[in-house]
């Protein structure tokens, strides 16, 4: 038995199955129109489906006042696997020509199906007006791509940054092919970090209804100024339509069944503008030392050494912690003094730089001794804003104790003349101890001046080199013409034997297309910028105009193409053509153009 009998018998006997278990599936019918509101000039669909059986229904649909329904539904019949289970429907589709604007109801109304009677359910339309059909479309469209923009209170002040995140909601049935870039903020009344990729991606989300996808950055404002402020955001999206008149920018996109297999469009979604008030910082109880922290922190200092010796640097960290306008916080003011030679300080932050909202911010010192004993570092003090509690803080700076030791010193060396006159008279200085130092003489040379750069073998080599990679170029070029000189004239004798064989075999469309190619050729050298091969009739002749060719040859040549295009397109008869007398003329006319 082969495959193709035994696939066969497979497919029977799970028709055979599926038709022995839908026996026993419970029949259900359902009914509603797709879309459901329309606008009076639009068609809709008025769709029955029946699960359970593949039989077509019998019975009368209702007629009702307002709409015209199509008495040839078009039949759908299915039948597959649902979690191991089969399942088989039948379905319907009316077409629907609303006359009116209103709501209407088809009333529910009996079928029977396998000898049985069933009941169709209800089903509502809601026709608006052209106007009202738009307005319906864009409450439609903003609930299919939104963005949410949360604060975590009503005012805030001026220079605080404000964390926050915006998520875009993108419903599971509007057809996105891409998030064509990062959100874009609108408005210059606050200043915001860098948003890139997403950072957050959740599917399923439920709202208004309906079933979200929702990609969040989190974003970081600040406003430089006090007042009420405006801040919004857009984002564009690519997303699939069907054509103009089901586009999402002119219809409730989303009920066209048929939407998301046509070309693709650019969807704007933009916040609504948000207005934010911006308080002034207070000026009571500001601590002097104040320089713009905002937030909520903790600060210490600390040393890398306790013990080291004068000239020996120490490093002393200063390092902030906790959340809040990070990156307008400056360095501490530590100067030099007595005591210390103190250098810039580095900065260090430990967190995401690019918001710098949250983390440490380390400022690092060095510190170098300038006498010994028990020396103390001034200590640093940071003073900021709590926007919560709406008040000033101050952190006192813990005092560092640094032992520094002397080191050792200097001894100068005593004085050589003094060491020979301490020394007795009568003691006579050993020649054993007195050795030659011998030199090496290295290489000897026959002249003390120095060689030219002539002589220099590294010389020739840099000057052959530039050569050699000039010739070889200039021989790829010549190679590279070479070829196209020899393409350009194996395809014209290909062209001259085409016109020569069509004129033998006396093929005048063949004849004059070949004509027609060559005249192409020989005129291509004299603008090798355009592409001449792609000109029309028209257009060559026009360009033979202006290459100032002779009149009479271009009265010959228009002639020619002419007569080709009236015997290619069936306006003159080929019965009298003189081949001989062509292949001449058009022998005189390409030696002209060459």
């Amino acid at each position: 038995m082969s495959i193709k009998t035994i696939l066969h018998l497979l497919l029977i006997f799970s028709l055979g199955v599926i038709a022995q278990k839908t026996l026993a599936q419970s029949i259900r019918v359902e009914a509603n129109f797709t879309p459901s509101s329309v606008s009076n000039t639009s068609r809709t669909v008025y769709k029955v489906v029946i699960h359970g059986t593949q039989q077509n229904p019998q019975g009368s649909l209702p007629q009702v006042p307002g709409l015209r329904i199509s008495n040839n539904p078009q039949s759908l019949r299915s039948a597959n696997f649902i979690n191991g289970v089969p399942s088989v429907r039948v379905e319907l589709n009316f077409q629907v020509q609303p006359q009116r604007t209103g709501n209407f109801t088809v009333p529910a109304w009996k079928v029977m199906i396998e000898g049985k009677s069933y009941q169709v359910p209800p089903a509502t339309l809601q026709v608006l007006d052209p106007s009202q059909q738009e307005k319906q479309a864009h409450q439609d469209l903003r609930q299919a791509a939104f963005l949410e923009l949360p604060f975590s209170r009503s005012y805030f002040f001026e220079g605080e940054t404000i964390m926050t995140s915006l998520t875009l909601f993108i419903w599971d049935r509007l057809p996105v092919n891409r998030i064509e870039n990062a959100p874009t903020k609108i408005g210059e009344s606050f200043s915001s970090n860098n948003l890139g990729k997403w950072t957050a991606e959740k599917r399923n989300v439920s709202r208004n209804g309906k079933i979200y996808s929702t990609f969040t950055w989190p974003v970081a404002l600040t406003a430089a100024m006090a007042g009420t402020k405006e801040i919004s955001f857009t984002v564009n999206l690519r997303v699939r339509v069907n054509s103009r008149k089901n586009s999402p920018f002119s219809s409730p996109f989303f009920n066209d069944p048929f939407f998301g297999f046509g070309r693709e469009e650019s969807l704007t979604v933009e916040l609504p503008r948000k207005s934010i008030e911006i308080k002034p910082l207070p000026s009571a109880n500001r601590p002097s030392d104040y320089s713009g922290a905002i937030g909520n922190f903790r600060a210490q200092s600390s040393v890398d050494a306790n013990q080291i010796e004068v000239g020996d640097p120490v490093r002393l960290n200063f390092s902030i912690e906790g959340k809040g306008n990070f990156a307008a916080i400056p360095a501490p003011i530590l100067e030099s003094n007595e005591e210390f030679k103190i250098g810039p300080p580095a900065f260090l932050f430990e967190g995401n730089e690019e918001i710098k909202s949250e983390g440490r911010q380390n400022f690092e010192f060095i510190l170098t001794p300038q006498k010994a004993g028990n020396l103390k570092i001034t200590p640093l003090n940071f003073s900021y804003f709590d926007p919560i509690q709406e008040k000033y803080s101050t952190i006192i700076g813990n005092e560092i104790n640094l032992f520094v030791k002397p080191g050792e010193k200097w001894i100068e060396p005593p004085n050589q003349n003094e060491s020979q006159n301490s020394m007795p008279s009568n003691i006579a200085m050993s020649t054993n101890d007195l050795f030659q130092t011998a030199s090496d003489p290295g290489i000897w040379h026959s002249s003390l001046q120095p060689k030219s750069i002539e002589s220099n073998y590294w010389f020739w080599t840099f000057q052959i080199l530039p050569l050699s990679g000039t010739l070889a170029f200039g021989l790829l070029g010549w190679k590279r013409r070479n070829k196209f000189n020899e393409d350009f004239r194996i395809k014209k004798a290909n062209l001259s034997r085409k016109l020569n064989e069509n004129a033998d075999h006396r093929d005048p469309t063949g004849f004059f297309r070949a004509f027609k190619d060559l005249t192409r050729m020989q005129i291509s050298k004299k603008d090798k910028s355009r592409n001449t091969f792609a000109f029309s009739s028209d257009e060559l002749i026009t360009f033979i105009k202006e290459q100032k060719f002779d009149k009479n040859l271009i009265i010959e040549i228009e002639e020619m193409l002419r007569l080709g295009d009236g015997l290619e397109f069936a306006e003159s008869s080929s019965q009298e053509l003189d081949f001989k007398d062509l292949r001449r003329k058009v022998s005189e006319i390409l030696k002209k153009l060459s």
